[in-house]
């Protein structure tokens, strides 16, 4: 069984510009199995494989699981800087997905 990270407040960030074209997870820590985030934390996720049942991987072979609600996200190379120093989607006014 692989040990999962459970997180809230998640959005799912499109990263599009013309040479990179992918999906990464900006979520709070609920709790990590794996020990490697405290509760409260923020998590800027490495390139999403795919989503299943509420389940985000990762291509680092990460698994997230996504509660409650969440917002998907359009975002440029350059925002994804800002995303993985910390910066919230909503704190960078990112466009939002529909």
């Amino acid at each position: 069984m692989s040990l999962k990270t459970f997180v809230k407040n998640w959005s799912v960030v499109y990263v599009n510009d013309e040479l990179t074209q992918l999906r990464v997870l900006w979520a709070i820590i609920e709790m990590d199995e794996r020990n490697r985030f405290k509760s409260g934390d923020y998590v800027c996720s490495s390139r999403i494989l795919y989503i299943e049942d509420n389940i985000a991987r990762t291509h680092t072979g990460s698994l997230y699981v996504l509660t409650g609600l969440g917002s998907e996200y359009t975002a440029s190379f350059e925002d994804l800087i800002q995303l993985i120093e910390g910066h919230s989607p909503s704190e960078l006014n990112l466009e939002l997905k529909y």
